[in-house]
């Protein structure tokens, strides 16, 4: 599991926040740039359809001067219709997308028309529109006298200057084309018109690229074609239902005449749509300066830190001076961490040389105080035994055949702490074992009368001498007796649940029986008393079928 708090992370997350705003302004500069295209692509189409209609515009303001002419003339008076036909050809030849130019009376059947044919236009919606004010007018059918295409007319009213009434109007009726915008190209894609329409205010379809259901194809939720006014001059972005993203846009041709065109890329490739595209670059931009940064900081620090760390690791563990590779190649910091890492090490394994002198110069010494306390012991079990030589009293020499045991016994102990060459941990079995042997030779014991069962338990030296003592004590009481020897003694050291337990088993003495034993019997049980309060144990004496069992327990690591 990589770990939060080591110092490759802390760096990666350091670089990660240092270089969080660059990337942050990169996306939103980016977001920026895509808006002010956004806003450029919508400009630049709303442009395209204004060029691709002014021709429209230019024809319709051409016929509407040209009928305002037509029209101040015949104000004055009607003329035959020879003279009538030849004004109106006059006026198709200034506009020569006219289909007809024609005086309409009122009535609606005219003779004086561009092409010099009878047209009797009563009844005729798009003649109701024209004359439905008597006022300059734009009006649009889907299907012309002459041409039997969409037209626009253009109708201009006559009024005689000396009724001061409207007599007809001049009417030019001009062919409805399509037309198709130039290609428009952004910074991004190359726009192209999918679908023209041309329509009336009040949403008539006049004339389109495609039907009428392509646009609800082009464009979801639709397009209010009562309300293309609202819309003129304002292009915007929409969505289709297959999710293409395309622009809608509406330009006023004329007074209640309208373009709609909707726009849609050239190349609408994956890269174009994809709506993470435009913050790629910058996203790709932040993790490339992220990734130079990590590398240059995992090669000129981390390396030789963590190079530094596997070798202090490998020290502690065991004690091999690992190299450092490459630290000359460190920053001057860590250089100076590892020379002080490696005056740390020779302090250290020269302190540790220092203490392993001072140990075995212990081990000499605690050796030599076994062994000069073995011989005084012995020494003073010698003057004990000129004293009991000398003494006719029986009852001084006992006493001083008793101390003369344990002085041997403790002898024998520290004896035997001196050939273990002063280790802080002892084995108790030899030890004890040695105390059993000498404490037969001094009592005339034969071999084999005690059984021991010894377990290998090691102890700290302190503690082998009380131990030995206390065994000693109840060994001697049992060799002592005379009478009952051949039942034998059993000895036994044994732990358990961080106890130790020396059990002694035995003939029945009285030095062992705590209860009614005074004077100089009761000094065994006292001293097996301290020897218990000094291992912070106790002792315990019980008989059994004739026979003495005395415990002495302790724990292993007295509190």
């Amino acid at each position: 599991m990589f770990a939060t708090s080591s110092l490759g992370f802390r760096l990666a997350s350091t670089l990660v926040l240092a270089l969080l705003p660059l990337g942050l302004l990169s996306i939103v500069q980016a977001w920026a740039s895509l808006d002010q295209t956004d806003r450029a692509t919508l400009n630049g189409i709303g442009g395209a359809s204004i060029e691709a209609v002014r021709p429209q515009m230019d024809m319709i303001r051409d016929a509407k001067t040209t009928a305002r002419m037509l029209a101040t003339g015949l104000s004055v008076g009607i003329p035959p219709d020879t003279n009538c036909v030849a004004r109106m050809r006059t006026g198709a030849a200034t506009n020569p997308t006219a289909t007809l130019v024609a005086y309409i009376p009122m009535s609606g059947r005219t003779t004086c028309t561009s092409t010099g044919t009878t047209i009797d236009f009563a009844g005729d919606p798009l003649f109701a529109r024209m004359t439905a004010k008597p006022e300059p007018t734009l009006a649009y059918g889907l299907k012309g006298p002459v041409s039997g295409a969409p037209v626009i007319g253009v109708a201009e009213p006559v009024i005689d200057a000396a009724a001061d009434r409207q007599t007809g109007v001049v009417a030019i009726l001009l062919r409805h084309r399509s037309v198709l915008p130039a290609p428009y190209v952004d910074s991004e894609a190359l726009w192209k018109p999918a679908l023209l329409a041309t329509y009336t205010g009040d949403g008539t379809l006049l004339s389109a690229t495609t039907d009428a259901a392509g646009l609800a194809t082009l464009v979801s939720g639709g397009v209010a074609l009562d309300r293309l006014d609202m819309l003129a001059g304002r292009p915007f972005y929409s969505e289709g239902v297959d999710g293409r993203r395309r622009i809608v846009s509406v330009t006023s041709v004329a007074s209640d005449l309208f373009l709609l065109a909707v726009w849609e890329r050239e190349n609408d490739g994956l890269w174009a749509t994809a709506a993470v595209a435009p913050f790629l670059l910058p996203a790709l931009t932040w993790a490339a300066a992220l990734f130079a940064a990590s590398v240059a900081s995992s090669r000129f620090v981390v390396r030789h830190v963590r190079s530094l760390s596997r070798a202090m690791n490998a020290y502690m563990a065991s004690r091999t001076r690992a190299p450092v590779p490459h630290m000359d190649e460190a920053p001057t910091e860590i250089r100076k961490l590892h020379a002080v890492y490696e005056e740390l090490i020779r302090t250290i394994e020269h302190d540790e040389a220092e203490l392993q002198n001072l140990l075995v110069d212990k081990d000499t010494l605690l050796k030599e105080v076994h062994h000069r306390s073995g011989n005084s012991l012995q020494i003073i079990a010698s003057v004990m035994r000129m004293y009991r030589r000398e003494t006719a009293d029986a009852d001084l020499r006992a006493v001083l055949g008793g101390l003369i045991n344990r002085v041997i016994a403790l002898s024998s102990t520290h004896t035997s702490l001196y050939s273990l060459g002063g280790r802080r941990d002892v084995p108790m079995d030899e030890i004890l074992f040695a105390v059993i042997r000498r404490l037969k030779e001094i009592h005339g014991i034969a071999p084999g009368t005690a059984k021991k069962r010894f377990e290998p338990i090691r102890m700290p030296a302190q503690a082998a001498v009380p131990l030995a003592l206390a065994l000693a004590e109840i060994v001697s009481c049992h060799f002592a007796v005379g009478a009952g020897i051949y039942r034998g003694v059993e000895v036994s050291l044994v732990e358990a649940d961080g106890n130790i337990r020396l059990m002694v088993v035995g003939p029945v003495v009285p030095e062992l029986m705590p209860e009614g034993t005074t004077g100089l019997a009761a000094i065994p049980w006292r001293m097996l008393s301290q020897v218990a309060a000094q291992l912070r144990g106790r002792v315990t004496a019980r008989i059994d079928d004739g026979r003495s069992t005395v415990e002495l327990v302790f724990p292993r690591h007295p509190a």
